[in-house]
């Protein structure tokens, strides 16, 4: 197949969505595809790249959150659909919608991504806690772009059942955004001077890795824990300040991959502690270097969904419950790394390969249903 694929951005490599669709792009690319790419940053060989588009007051605050929005060419994009299997959109904004009505205009099927969850945008708004102002993205997310597809790829079966219950119409499908196979277990994981905790993940108000430092400050073996921090964001500087008054021993950074990869497998828990997430590749990531994970379960997260037992969850928000599950971990060394071994057993069903061979069905579903095959 050749399938064009339009994302605002290619080139923010700390946003999750951002390396989800050069993940994709990639391995489709691997199983014998022509994959084209419009986007900001796009430099493929046959990718499409667009100029950014500014906008007043959202564009300084998308920067904080490693976004970038795509300018509309008629004529580039025009000349990246041309001969275009089929068009796959990431992100329901400005550039996604004008490709949307210039992919119609040229016959050529479409699906669409939700990748977008709501709550991203209210959290950082600070209107989190207001579910009408949720519930009107939803809506407007559907009325301005969902609703001119037939077929939407679902991260996790939590954000397939939020967009059901918001009077979505569209055929739903459940698809991971796959695990990278490079995340492997360690042969042998080291013994380290102190107890090494590590989270991935955008340093936003949903992520709420305040509440990790807050329950290390809390913990019984507060002296002998490490928290690493690995991303970006705007509240990097309140977690330092945090860290700083609670004397917790906290990390920041960014790693690329190999570097990830060695400091997964080096450590020894991983906590997710966000509130609001359509699926957390980081997590897969984590468990699949044989890290057992300590999840919020709360009712805007998705990642609640890759923890085995109770031991792995601990109320969103409550950050004494973390430090007891965390304390039990650290106490337990031997359950640790028996569970480790399961858990990277259970990441493989979210392996890339899988998420690639349901995409190209979802992809093959549309074009059939289009009437071209």
């Amino acid at each position: 197949m050749t399938i064009a694929i339009v994302i605002d951005s290619i080139d923010c490599l700390t946003n999750g969505s951002v390396m989800t669709a050069r993940r994709f792009a990639d391995g489709l690319r691997a199983r014998g595809h022509e994959v084209r790419i419009v986007a900001v940053g796009a430099d493929g060989e046959t990718d499409c790249p667009v100029k950014e588009r500014y906008v007043p007051v959202l564009t300084e605050v998308s920067a904080k959150n490693q976004t970038k929005f795509g300018k509309f060419d008629r004529e580039r994009v025009r000349k990246a659909f041309e001969g275009a299997d089929i068009v796959h959109f990431i992100f329901p904004f400005k550039l996604e919608k004008k490709c949307k009505q210039l992919a119609d205009e040229m016959g050529i099927p479409a699906t669409a991504a939700f990748h977008v969850q709501p709550e991203n945008i209210s959290y950082n708004a600070r209107l989190g806690w207001c579910r009408p102002f949720n519930d009107a993205i939803y809506a407007y997310f559907y009325e301005k772009f969902y609703k001119n597809f037939n077929r939407i790829h679902c991260p996790s079966a939590f954000i397939a059942q939020q967009l059901a219950d918001h009077g979505y119409k569209n055929e739903l499908y459940v698809i991971s955004n796959g695990c990278d196979p490079a995340f492997v277990p360690p042969k042998a994981r080291p013994r380290n001077k102190k107890f090494e905790i590590v989270m991935t993940g955008r340093l936003a108000p949903e992520k709420n890795q305040q509440l990790i430092i807050r329950a290390i400050a809390k913990s019984a073996h507060r002296d002998d824990i490490t928290l690493t921090l690995l991303g970006n964001g705007p509240e990097k500087e309140r977690l330092q300040n945090l860290a700083a008054k609670l004397r917790a021993d906290v990390r920041f950074g960014f790693l690329p991959k190999e570097q990830l990869i060695k400091k997964l497998q080096t450590s020894d828990l991983y906590v997710h502690s966000a509130t609001v997430e359509i699926e957390a590749i980081a997590a897969i990531e984590a468990i699949s270097c044989g890290l057992v994970p300590v999840i919020a379960e709360g009712p805007l997260s998705a990642t609640k969904q890759f923890a085995l037992d109770r031991r792995s969850l601990f109320a969103a928000g409550d950050a004494e419950e973390l430090a007891r599950k965390i304390d039990y971990w650290y106490e337990h060394p031997a359950e640790r790394a028996a569970m480790g071994g399961r858990y990277a057993v259970f990441a493989k069903k979210f392996s890339l390969e899988n998420s690639l061979s349901q995409a190209e069905q979802m992809f093959a579903d549309e074009i059939t249903g289009h009437g071209i095959l």
